[in-house]
């Protein structure tokens, strides 16, 4: 019996968000609007200095379920964290927000670094968000980890591709796509935070190009993917490159919209952005889930590529990534209105 809408794999991320001048940048030697890995005691002694933050759970695929949940949706999210502060803090917000939460918490060492990921997301007066970010424990997940039974009672399994760069990590992950695959589970899969260049992430984009019936990235995501040249400038061209593929591909551009390209052709979807922006933290975490939601609930491409620009575009209105209220009860009239 499917019970679950969406179930995610992913990493079990407290965010901690504030505003930060480019000066406070470059006291830290962060590189501006880039993902920084540092030691967790580093980390810490960054936010000892940050002004005004918040502390918010977070995490591209955690924070899609949350997405998935808040518009009425069933979700459960797979991942491990520690018996820290920001462990028991993203258990809870779980529960709050009504995201099955298959995270077991773990003893945690302050001195080698075993503790919850974590992010610093560092907002810089033009909107621009610099990550500093430590992986932690969720780099240790293995296959005990996996509740199998909840992946076979879902429609679609999401996994973040950051997952799979840690060898142990890996081979969980796969274990838990063989297991879907088998089943006839959908197989999402997005790219956020992949460095296309770093040693060894060839093999993880093979595993993403080949293994998902469902792509979903940033137009820097797509091209590295699929090595496409940045001088293809049109969507017709990209289809080209794209049409052979079994695959749907949801591919985000920010305020130029999303095109979502399948062998049934381009769906162009626009904006839904109407009003000033507060944080644009987590804007492509709830597009993921707006997406993957509608897919699930049989919705076609462009009414579900639709629904998750409307979901991305209530996110940017408020601090971090995850919905403040109800989006089954924000979006009501345009979700009776694409229900099939």
């Amino acid at each position: 019996m499917t019970r679950y809408d969406v179930t995610a794999i992913g990493v079990a991320f407290v965010d901690v968000v504030a505003n930060v001048t480019e000066e406070f940048l470059n006291q830290y030697s962060l590189i501006k609007g880039q993902g920084n890995v540092l030691p967790i005691a580093v980390l810490r002694d960054i936010r000892r200095a940050l002004s005004d933050s918040r502390v918010i759970p977070g995490g591209t695929a955690a924070n899609a379920m949350a997405t998935v949940a808040s518009l009425g949706g069933e979700a459960a999210f797979i991942g491990k964290a520690c018996q820290d502060t920001m462990g028991e803090k993203f258990k809870s917000a779980f529960d709050d927000c009504g995201v099955k939460s298959c995270v077991p918490l773990v003893g945690f060492d302050r001195e080698i670094d075993r503790a919850t990921a974590r992010c610093l997301v560092m907002v810089t007066p033009d909107h621009d968000r610099t990550f500093a970010f430590n992986m932690g424990i969720c780099e240790e997940l293995d296959e005990s980890d996996i509740d199998t039974q909840t992946i076979l009672d879902s429609r679609i399994l999401f996994i973040e591709g950051q997952m799979l760069v840690s060898r142990r990590a890996r081979q969980a992950v796969l274990s838990a796509l063989k297991t879907a695959k088998a089943a006839g589970i959908k197989i999402a899969f997005n790219m956020h935070d992949l460095n296309f260049r770093a040693v060894g992430v060839q093999e993880v984009i093979e595993t993403i190009r080949t293994q998902s019936d469902i792509l979903i990235g940033n137009e820097r995501e797509i091209r590295g993917c699929f090595e496409i040249d940045r001088n293809i400038v049109d969507v017709d061209s990209f289809m080209k490159v794209l049409s052979s593929r079994r695959q749907i591909l949801a591919m985000t551009r920010g305020s130029k919209g999303a095109c979502i390209f399948s062998h049934e052709g381009i769906a162009t979807i626009v904006s839904e952005n109407h009003r000033s922006i507060v944080d644009s933290t987590g804007a492509g975490d709830a597009f993921a889930g707006g997406f993957l939601y509608g897919l699930a609930q049989g919705l076609s491409l462009p009414a579900a590529g639709k629904l998750a620009a409307l979901s991305a575009a209530e996110i940017i209105r408020i601090w971090g990534g995850r919905p403040e209220k109800s989006l089954a009860l924000t979006l009501k009239s345009y979700l009776d209105s694409v229900r099939p």
